[in-house]
This record gives structure tokens, sequence and C-alpha cells, in this order.
């Protein structure tokens, strides 16, 4: 009894210190040993929690926080209980007294006792949510006010275009000149921005080097001619503390007619016509025009749908594999995992149709990591019968800069038994927009763990000889429409026999995939080919039937 009040108070003095350093914020402090977290009075009332001090078992923090929010700092919360890390800087929106959501900021770190294991977790809370929405440097709204207008937008089924802009090379402009002249090109663009937009919308500051803006008057074509005016203008420089800096802007639109929208949806949406515009379309202005021949509002409303369903633990996905051969003995090798999702309202709908969107969303490092574990799952069954085969998973950009892919397949890995050197990533098409230094020194670890990597669609793009000879990836896999046209296309031929070549000479194995018909197979007989894949051997089939078929 008398170390239970001992320790109860070690939890008092540090929660008085906590918010004397915390200057009138919110201050928590979870006590590991004694399974017990004291809360500031004023967080209390904010939240609408039990009480000042919870026991463990009486609540679940978790529940508080959004959703969409919670793998992210579930990841965190772990981490730092497992003694990986030390302190946390984390924001994330959290359910208040009344069901609404604030976006608060958590800073904090770990306190371990004599043996160096955890045992308080403290700091404070900042209700950033709540704080003014003007944006300090260029004194426009931020994005705390864009998605507080875009809600009442939408709430209010109102038409509305939305727009995303923003500068390239920001980084470069910064290291060059510095970050005050950077902070002066900010204020330019944000001004000649609002100067374009005038009394016909809301002009916001976003992060980094992204602003947006909101209109309710001017169409989704007369939005196109001002942002085509404000492109040219910047590119004819701007006049910067005696400089003109030129700049190269790029831009992704959406026009939401009144009907029903979520508000993460559209962002999700903006982001990558944003990101087509930047990195496909030199900076010209990109309208998002749905998917699979949808108008924008049942397209915004199938990536709502798959949002929810993947925060529905992944509901109505599921997996398929195509197998993969030896082009020689024409043998299974391997399998390659294909995402499937079902529609109450569409369908089955084909990954085209929502995976280019939401990758960049951070939901789908959460599908990204439900299919690894799936595959793994399924795999096992696999090397019960041949511990040789493969198992091929595609990654996506977001999953390769997580801060945790490592930790993840690890922990994946560990759970399921299933052997990293089994496992193949394929990189998708779009892991060519990461930074190369970057996806180098991942491609490396990866490769240390015994995880080997695969080129998908190796001949599209600027990029790919580069990738081969920096990356040296274990497999690539020809741009599947070289193959598919083989036939009919001149220099088709040529262009996969002369890039299985290459690759072979700088000590990579080739996959064709793509092999619809015998006449495809005959006349690539005689190429450098290592693996065959393609609906000629076989489509995308369950676990199952991959055991009875070929195993």
């Amino acid at each position: 009894m008398a170390k239970k009040i001992e320790h109860r108070k070690i939890l008092d003095d540090l929660f008085d210190a906590f918010t004397i350093l915390g200057r009138g914020n919110y201050v928590s402090i979870y006590d590991l040993k004694g399974k017990m977290t004291r809360y500031s009075p004023a967080a209390v009332e904010l939240f609408g929690l039990p009480a000042e001090y919870i026991p463990d078992g009486a609540y679940n923090w978790s529940d508080y926080v959004h959703p969409e929010d919670r793998l992210r700092y579930k990841k965190v919360m772990d981490s730092l209980i497992e003694n990986k890390t030390q302190g946390y800087d984390l924001t994330y929106r959290t359910r208040l007294k009344d069901g609404s959501y604030a976006t608060l900021r958590y800073i904090g770190a770990v306190i371990r006792d004599n043996d160096g294991a955890p045992e308080f977790i403290g700091g404070m809370m900042i209700n950033e949510g709540l704080t003014e929405a003007t944006d300090p440097v260029t004194v426009l709204r931020n994005q705390y006010g864009f998605f507080q207008d875009l809600a009442a937008a939408v709430e209010l089924k109102k038409n509305c275009v939305a727009v995303l802009c923003g500068i390239s090379r920001m980084d470069s402009i910064n290291e060059e000149h510095g970050y005050t002249f950077g902070n002066s090109v900010l204020q330019q663009a944000g001004w000649l921005l609002q100067e374009a937009v005038g009394q016909d919308g809301t002009v916001y500051r976003m992060d980094g080097a992204k602003f947006a803006f909101l209109t309710e008057s001017l169409s989704p074509e007369e939005v196109a001619v001002k942002y085509e005016k404000l492109r040219r203008a910047a590119q004819a420089g701007l006049p910067v503390e005696n400089v003109r800096q030129v700049l190269s802007i790029n831009g992704g639109m959406i026009y939401f007619d009144g009907g029903s929208a979520d508000v993460r949806t559209i962002y999700s949406g903006l982001n990558f016509v944003y990101n087509e515009s930047k990195f496909y379309h030199n900076g010209k202005l990109v309208n998002y025009n749905g998917a699979l021949g949808m108008n924008t509002h049942e397209s915004l409303e199938l990536l709502a749908e798959v949002r929810d369903c993947i925060l529905m633990d992944c509901e109505n996905f599921s997996l398929r594999y195509q197998p993969v051969f030896d082009a020689k003995t024409e043998k299974l090798t391997s399998i390659e995992a294909l995402l499937c999702w079902h529609s109450q309202r569409f369908g089955d709908v084909p990954p085209s149709a929502y995976v280019p969107v939401i990758e960049r969303d951070y939901l789908f490092e959460e599908l990204g990591y439900w299919i690894l574990r799936r595959a793994m799952e399924d795999g096992m069954k696999l090397l019960a019968i041949n511990p040789k085969l493969s198992l091929n998973v595609n990654i996506s950009p977001a999953q390769i800069v997580d801060d945790f892919l490592f930790e993840e397949i690890d922990k994946i890995s560990k759970s399921v038994g299933f052997p990293l050197k089994n496992l193949c990533f394929e990189l998708t098409q779009s892991c060519r927009l990461i930074e190369p230094d970057i996806l180098r020194r991942i491609v490396r670890a990866l490769k240390r763990k015994g995880i080997r990597c695969l080129i998908d669609d190796f001949g599209s793009g600027v990029s790919s000889i580069d990738f081969l000879r920096d990356l040296a990836p274990n497999f690539i896999k020809l741009e599947r429409d070289y193959i598919l046209h083989i036939k009919d296309k001149p220099g088709n031929l040529q262009i996969v026999r002369h890039l299985a070549e290459l690759a072979v000479d700088l000590g990579t194995k080739v996959c064709l995939k793509g092999v619809e018909d015998a006449e495809i197979r005959e006349i690539t007989k005689n190429f450098p080919i290592t693996n065959i894949q393609g609906n000629f051997y076989a489509e995308a089939i369950t676990i199952d039937e991959v055991i009875k078929n070929y195993l």
C-alpha cells in the first residue's frame, strides 16, 4: 500500500512539472506500472473523460482518436511502450465532448526507471484545431481554415470548385537563397493567386509550398483560364527582393456538384490530380474526371466507400494470385498477390479505379499492410508444399517511405512465420517518383534483409535505365504493352529483346508478363527470359485454386 501511495506521488509530481512546462496547454501522464493516467481538469472537460485519474480498463483512449488516425497513433504508442523510441511529436484528430473532432498536437517523452524500462509517458496536448486559422507567412487562411470551409460547403451541398496548386523545387530555392527569401517567394505567390481569384473565392496556404482555393461563383472552365494565366505569370518570374524568380507551378481541380461528399475523399482526389499535373502534365491544370466512366460525384462516392471499407478492417477486400512460371520448365516459381474489392453499390471494382488516388492517402498504408499480412498467411500454405516458391507483393510509394516499414515487415513476418527470403516486393511505377537516393537506400536495406526486389513495368518512363543501373533489382517485369503488341507494333520485338538483354548484362533476371497467347510465347521463347506470366498460362485465382491446379 505504501508503494502504491509513493508511486501516486511520483505521478502527481511529474504532472505538476509538466503542467508548469506546458504553459496552459493540456497535460497527460500515463503511469505504466501503476496502470493509471492523469489528465488536466480542462482536458477532462474538453474530451468528456470519466475522471481526472483514470485506471486502465476504465476507458480506451484510442476510441477518442479519429478512426483514420488510429493506425498511426497505435504505431507510435507501441514504439514508446516497447522502448524503441524516447519521445513523440504526433498530430491527430481527437473526439471532443460534443462528438466533433479537433486537431491536436501531442508532444512528450518516456521516463524510464533505474533499469531503463519505460515507467511514465508524459506530454502536452496542443489544440491546433482551435487555433487561429491564419498562416503567419502569407497572412492567408491556413489548411485548418481550408478544411473547415470545405466541410461547410459539403454540408450545405453547395456547387463548388476546389483547386490545389503548388510550387515545384521549393527546397532548391530555400537551399540556394535561404528561408527568408523562400518566405518572400511564398508571399508573392500567395498574393498573385489572391489577385487572380479576387472576390470569386478564398485562397489558402496549405502545407509546404502548396496553396488551395475554393470558389462557388466560378465554373471549372473559368477556373482553368485563371489558372493558366497564373501559371504563365509564374513562369515569367515574380519580383522577389530585387530578383525576378521564375517559378514552375502545378495544379489539380475537383468540381463537386452539391451531392453528398466526404471532405477527406475530396482532398485525396485533389492530391491525386495535383501529382498528375506535377509529374505527367508539366504543371497544366488537371481536372478530376472520375473513373470507370463515372461522373465526378459517383467517383467520389466510390472512393469514400473504399476508404470506409479500409477503416472497417479492410472489409470487402480480398486477394487473388496470378501464378508465375519458369520460362524453360514452365513449372510454378512464384505467385503475385492481386487486390480485389467488391462494392455494395458498384459491384466488383478493379484496382485501377481507386488505387491511383488512394495510394497518396495515408489510409493506403493500412491497406498495404493488410495485403502483406494476408498474402503471407496464404503464402504459408504454398511453402508447406514447396518451400522454394516465392511470394510477390506490390508495394506503393506510401509504404516505401513509411517510417515504420521495416518494423511492420518484421512484425508481420514473425507473427505469420513467413520467411523473408521467400518474399519479393514489386515496385510499382509510381515508386519512381520517390527521390532516387532515398529509394536506393531503402531497396538496399530491403535486400540486406533477404527480401528480393522487382521493378514492374520496366521500359515505361524516362528513368527505367537509370533505375536498372542504380537499384540493381533482382528482377524486372517488362512493360506489358510492349508484350501485348509485340506482333502488330513495329519495333516492339526489338525493344523487348534489347531491354531483356540489357537487364541480363547488368545481372538482373527478367519476367515476361502479358503473355496472352501461344504466338507471343513462340515469338519470345529464345529471349533471355527467366520467368513468364500471363493469361495464356493462368489467370488470377484463389490460393486454394493455385494449390489444387499447380501443386
